[in-house]
C-alpha cells in the first residue's frame, strides 16, 4: 500500500486530496504546523517545516512514499525536501508561475525558470515560481508538480468566489474586464485539485520531472457569473470596462489581459487521466457553503463605485 504525507493536508486544497486518497486506498497522513486541527478525519503530524531537523524527524518517522506539498513557497523549503526525502514521488502544488502571455492559454512549457539565486524576502507567486526554479536544479528529486490556477469552492478563505455571487445575489450589475470576460478564465474547483493531486500520487504512473495544469476548461468569467446567477435563479447584468478601471476588489478572478486565458491540459488529461467536473457541479457545492456562512469579499465594500461606474447609483 501506497503512503502519502500531505504538507498542508488539514487546509482548503488538502482535506480534498485526502478524501480523495483515502477512497483510493492509500494510506494518508496529513501534516502541518499545528496541533492536530479539530475534526481531522485523518492522521496527523504537526511539524515546523521550516525547522529541517524537524522536517527531517517527521518523513523518518512516517516514512512516506510520497509527499503531497500543498504549503511549500519559499526556496529554501525546497532544498531542505531535497536533502532529506528519499522516497518515490515529491509532488509540489503551484500556481501563478507563467509569464505574461497576453491572452493566450498557458501550456506548462511556458513556464520559463530564473537565473541566478532566490532573494530573501519573496511574495507568494514569485516564490512559487522560485520554488518550481530550484525543483529543476534537482535532477536526483523525484519531483512533480501540480499547476492549479484560482481555486473555488465551499471555505475557500480568499473569499473570490463569494465577490461574485454576493454581487449575483443583490441584483445590481457586475464589473467585468472589457478585454477579457469572455476568453477563458483561470479557475478550477477544490475537488477537482484533489483529485488531480491523488492521480499524480499514483506510482504507476510516471510522472517524474513533469508538470501538470489542472483546471476548467473553456470556462469565461462570464460563464462562471452566468453559471451563479442561473443556480440562484437571479437575472444579470453585466457591464464590461477596461480591466485598468476596475476598482480594487470588483474582480478579483481578474482576468488580467496580461496574463494568460486560462491553462491547456491536454497533459494532464493524457498522463494522468484528469477530467474536469461540470460547472454547475461545483457551484451547487460553492452556493450551498455560502447560503450558510453568508461571506463578503472584502473588494464588496466599493459596491457603491461600481454601480456608479455603471451608471446605477
Amino acid at each position: 500500500m501506497t503512503r502519502a504525507l500531505v504538507i498542508g493536508g488539514a487546509g482548503f486544497i488538502g482535506v480534498a486530496a485526502c478524501k480523495e486518497l483515502m477512497r483510493r486506498g492509500v494510506e494518508t497522513i496529513a501534516a502541518g504546523r499545528k496541533e492536530r486541527p479539530y475534526g481531522t478525519f485523518t492522521s496527523y503530524v504537526a511539524f515546523d517545516r521550516d525547522d529541517e531537523a524537524e522536517l527531517a524527524s517527521a518523513i523518518a518517522r512516517t516514512e512516506p512514499d510520497v509527499i503531497l506539498d500543498l504549503a511549500c513557497y519559499q526556496p529554501p523549503q525546497v532544498e531542505a525536501m531535497a536533502r532529506a526525502f528519499r522516497g518515490t514521488r515529491y509532488i509540489f502544488v503551484s500556481t501563478g508561475v507563467y509569464p505574461s502571455l497576453h491572452g493566450r492559454p498557458a501550456k506548462e512549457e511556458d513556464f520559463v525558470p530564473f537565473d541566478g539565486e532566490p532573494p530573501a524576502d519573496l511574495d507568494y507567486r514569485e516564490g512559487k515560481r522560485w520554488c518550481e526554479t530550484v525543483l529543476t536544479r534537482h535532477p536526483d528529486l523525484p519531483w512533480t508538480v501540480i499547476r492549479p490556477p484560482a481555486v473555488f469552492g465551499p471555505a475557500d478563505h480568499t473569499l473570490r468566489i463569494a465577490a461574485y455571487i454576493e454581487r449575483v445575489a443583490d441584483g445590481g450589475p457586475l464589473l467585468v474586464p472589457a478585454e477579457t470576460y469572455e476568453k477563458q478564465a483561470g479557475v478550477s474547483w477544490v475537488k477537482d485539485i484533489g483529485f488531480a493531486c491523488a492521480l499524480a500520487c499514483d506510482l504507476r504512473k510516471d510522472t517524474t520531472h513533469k508538470a501538470y495544469n489542472v483546471a476548467f476548461e473553456g470556462v469565461s468569467l462570464r460563464d462562471l457569473i452566468e453559471g451563479i446567477a442561473h443556480a440562484l435563479d437571479k437575472p444579470v447584468s453585466l457591464h464590461p470596462i477596461p480591466f485598468a478601471e476596475l476598482p480594487d476588489g470588483a474582480s478579483p478572478y481578474g482576468p488580467d489581459p496580461a496574463r494568460s486565458a486560462g491553462y491547456i491540459i491536454d497533459r494532464a488529461r493524457r498522463e494522468l487521466g484528469f477530467e474536469p467536473s461540470a460547472l454547475e457541479d461545483a457551484l451547487a457545492e460553492t452556493l450551498a457553503w455560502y447560503r450558510v456562512a453568508r461571506p463578503s469579499h472584502p473588494g464588496y465594500a466599493n459596491r457603491a463605485k461600481e454601480l456608479e461606474l455603471a451608471g446605477s447609483a
